[in-house]
């Protein structure tokens, strides 16, 4: 669905469930409201005259010339100034340190409330609290303007930035036109992903006139894209590593003083008096504190950044997505180079090249194919060979048990004779000792300590 901003004129694209909802314009930043209905689309006469059959070197030379050189030559859109953020975290960090030195300060030996807790932690822990903050703020600096950047590149998405009522194709008869549209948007949307895409893409086709080139090259540009996008991140990421690090070298400090203090809570232990102690022990208790508070900042600053820079880098990377999309559905779909179907239903040279490198790859596949077999059935006998190995290894493996059965069973055999000889042996031993005894009583003395009588 197409629509114009009443204000700058601008023709805008929406899908048809956002009809009757509220956008800002991406060229004059005026709220306006997507039409709920549309009339039928203006006639295309330019599309009607112009679809050029001629394909010619005569004809490309009397296309009108483009003027490539009128794109926008600024940082890619994904990037923000380091230094712009800097500043903007400056400005913050002095800002939030004026409020906590309004908070009231804690008496020694009082337990703080909730704002002299707060004077604590960011005043009176030593110099890394203040570093941490300011690299806080810097870092949010950095995903605020990236957040405001990416709402610019999310409403440049709702632009018709090849309009039908152009053409509905684009050729090189009519590409100017097209190019004259993209370079001429308000100033805000030239340095933007789906604009840059689009410019690059039509100078590309204005020059070498070829649909698959153009597409190889969309797909470039989006590479580039994405990688520049995550790229842009880099600032990001030194800082949420930098921020913790600053709150172990708190914590290193704080430790180190805590350490360093012992020496006096010794050297006034030793009178044995222990109230001398409470002094210097507080001084090491405080210590401590600087080493705990210092990590314990550093670390709930770095997850409060960590969730809205991994969101942020998602949405980036959805947006050069959505971009390549774009670039299939409306611009690949419409490109006509013109050569498909004159050049070669009108040249039978260039159908007999055509054959021929057809042919070619035809017999390249059948040799790569027949190459294929040859090394699949040699690979089929080498495993048939390793088969019938190893199926004699096992042959021989059960014919090795079978063998070491048989010798333990006739061990087993002749172990059981032996112990059956000796016991009938044992038995004839005690039929004759009871035959000796008939009938006689055999009387058991005791002999020992508890023996009677």
């Amino acid at each position: 669905m197409n629509f114009a901003c009443p204000t700058c004129h601008i023709t805008l694209q929406a899908e048809a469930d956002l009809a009757g909802k509220t956008v800002k314009c991406p060229g004059c930043s005026t709220r306006i409201q997507i039409p709920e209905s549309f009339g039928p689309p203006a006639p295309d006469a330019a599309h009607e005259g112009g679809s050029g059959e001629e394909t010619t070197d005569e004809h490309f030379e009397q296309l009108p010339e483009l003027d490539i050189s009128t794109g926008h030559t600024g940082p890619h859109p994904s990037v923000v100034s380091v230094w712009i953020a800097g500043a903007c975290g400056i400005g913050a960090t002095l800002f939030w340190y004026l409020i906590m030195f309004m908070l009231p300060k804690t008496e020694p030996g009082v337990t703080p409330g909730w704002a002299g807790y707060f004077r604590q932690l960011f005043c009176e822990r030593g110099a890394t609290q203040y570093v941490t903050t300011l690299l806080t703020f810097w870092c949010m600096a950095l995903l605020v303007m990236k957040w405001l950047k990416l709402r610019q590149q999310r409403r440049a998405m709702l632009i018709q930035a090849l309009p039908t009522d152009i053409s509905d194709e684009i050729n090189t008869s009519n590409l100017k036109e097209f190019h004259d549209h993209v370079v001429n948007f308000p100033k805000p949307l030239r340095n933007t992903y789906i604009v840059n895409r689009i410019r690059k893409a039509l100078e590309f086709f204005y020059v070498r006139q070829n649909n698959p080139e153009v597409a190889q090259m969309i797909t470039s540009l989006s590479e580039v894209d994405a990688a520049k996008a995550n790229g842009s991140y880099g600032m990001v990421k030194v800082f949420l590593w930098a921020i913790p690090i600053m709150g172990f070298i708190g914590t290193v400090v704080g430790i180190g003083a805590a350490i360093a203090g012992f020496g006096a809570v010794f050297g006034a232990g030793e009178s044995g008096d222990m109230s001398q102690i409470k002094e210097p022990l507080l001084t090491v208790l405080g210590s401590m504190g600087v080493a705990f508070d210092t990590t314990l900042l550093a670390l709930v600053f770095s997850i409060m950044l960590s969730f809205p820079a991994s969101s942020l880098q998602g949405e980036e990377d959805d947006l050069v997505s959505d971009v390549d999309e774009y670039c299939v559905d409306h611009l690949l779909k419409r490109l006509n180079d013109g050569g498909s179907s004159v050049s070669a239903g009108s040249d039978p040279a260039l159908l007999k090249a055509f054959g021929e490198s057809m042919a070619s790859h035809q017999r390249e596949i059948m040799n790569r194919f027949e190459s294929t077999q040859k090394g699949m059935a040699e690979n089929l006998g080498n495993q048939t060979k390793q088969y019938e190995n190893v199926a004699a290894a096992i042959e021989k493996q059960m014919q090795g048990i079978d063998e070491r059965t048989e010798k333990y069973e006739r061990k087993l055999d002749r172990s059981l004779d032996n112990q059956v000889a000796s016991l009938a042996e044992g038995i004839r031993n005690l039929n004759a000792v009871l035959s000796e005894l008939n009938g006689k009583q055999v009387v058991i003395q005791k002999k020992g300590w508890f023996r009677r009588g």
